[in-house]
C-alpha cells in the first residue's frame, strides 16, 4: 500500500497543478477580453456621438487653438478694400439655411453686419429663397457638405471633395455663385486626413475652422452671448492679434439673441467682415 501511495501522490500533485494553471490562465484571457470589449464599446460610443448633429466634441472646440504668436498677416492676404485689424470679427453660420435664415438676416441687416454662411446641399435646396437673400445683401456663401454625417464624409479619400463639389453645384444652380470657401463638418479636426485635405486643394477649395466656439449649438438659449464673450477675452488676453472667427448656426436661438451679441460686441469697438477667397484659410 505505501509503494501504491507513493507512485500516486506526485500524480496527484501534477494533476492539481494543472487544474490550477488552466483556471489562471482562463482568468487571464477573460479578463484581456473584458478590456477588448470594454475599449471598444467606448470607441463605437465615440464614433456614435460625433456622428450626432446635436453633440459636438468641446475639448476641441475650447481649446487653445494655437499657442504660437500669430499675427493677421500670416494668415489673411488682405484685401485692399476691407479694414481688417484686430478687432475685426468674422461671423460665421453652419449648418444652413433653414426657416431661421430670414430671422437672422434680418438681424444683420438691422445692425449694417455682414457675414458668412456655410450651407449644406439639401438645406439649399429647401430654402433657395433664404439663399438668394444672402446673396443679393452681400453676405458670403460658404459650402458645409451634404450629409453633415462623420462617418459618411469621412469615410474615403474623395468623400468630402465629392460632397463640396455636390453642394457647389447645389448652390450655383440657385445663385449663380461657384464658391470654393468651404467649412467641413465638425471642424477639420480630428478627422480631415492629409489625403483628403490634398484632394479638396486639387479641386481648388479653401477649408476653413474656427478660434472661438459660441456654442450655440449646446446651450440653444442667450447663455451662447456671455460664452462668445468669455472666450473673445481669453483671446484677447492671450493673443491680440489671433483672427477672431466666430462659429455660430443658422437657428432660432441664435437669431434671437444675436442683436445683444453684436450690440456689446459693436461696444466694445469690434467691427465686421466677411470671409473671401484671397485670405489664406485659419485651420484648428
Amino acid at each position: 500500500m505505501q509503494r501504491v501511495t507513493k507512485k500516486q501522490t506526485p500524480s496527484n500533485v501534477m494533476l492539481l497543478s494543472k487544474a490550477i494553471g488552466l483556471v489562471i490562465l482562463t482568468l487571464i484571457l477573460f479578463f484581456i477580453w473584458d478590456v477588448s470589449k470594454t475599449n471598444m464599446q467606448a470607441a463605437d460610443q465615440k464614433a456614435e456621438m460625433s456622428a450626432s448633429s446635436e453633440f459636438r466634441d468641446t475639448s476641441i472646440s475650447l481649446k487653445a487653438k494655437d499657442d504660437s504668436a500669430k499675427t493677421l498677416d500670416a494668415h489673411f492676404k488682405i484685401n485692399p478694400n476691407k479694414h481688417v485689424t484686430d478687432k475685426t470679427i468674422f461671423f460665421t453660420f453652419d449648418d444652413g439655411p433653414s426657416a431661421t435664415s430670414n430671422e437672422l438676416l434680418d438681424v444683420l441687416k438691422a445692425y449694417e453686419v455682414k457675414a458668412t454662411f456655410f450651407m449644406l446641399g439639401r438645406q439649399i435646396k429647401e430654402h433657395p429663397l433664404a439663399v438668394k437673400r444672402m446673396h443679393q445683401e452681400g453676405h458670403q456663401l460658404g459650402l458645409h457638405g451634404i450629409t453633415h454625417d462623420v462617418k459618411r464624409f469621412y469615410q474615403y479619400s474623395d468623400s468630402p471633395v465629392n460632397e463640396m463639389k455636390e453642394d457647389q453645384r447645389i448652390l450655383a444652380s440657385v445663385t449663380g455663385e461657384y464658391t470654393h470657401l468651404v467649412r467641413t463638418p465638425y471642424g477639420s479636426v480630428p478627422n480631415l486626413t492629409d489625403q483628403q485635405k490634398t484632394r479638396l486643394k486639387e479641386k481648388g477649395f479653401i477649408y476653413w475652422d474656427w478660434t472661438i466656439d459660441s456654442l450655440d449649438w449646446k446651450y440653444k438659449s442667450s447663455k451662447y452671448v456671455p460664452e462668445v464673450l468669455n472666450q473673445l477675452h481669453v483671446l484677447e488676453t492671450k493673443n491680440q492679434k489671433e483672427p477672431k472667427i466666430i462659429l455660430m448656426h443658422d437657428q432660432p436661438a441664435t437669431a434671437k439673441y444675436l442683436g445683444s451679441l453684436i450690440t456689446q460686441l459693436k461696444a466694445k469697438g469690434y467691427t465686421f467682415e466677411v470671409l473671401d477667397e484671397t485670405m489664406s484659410p485659419l485651420h484648428q
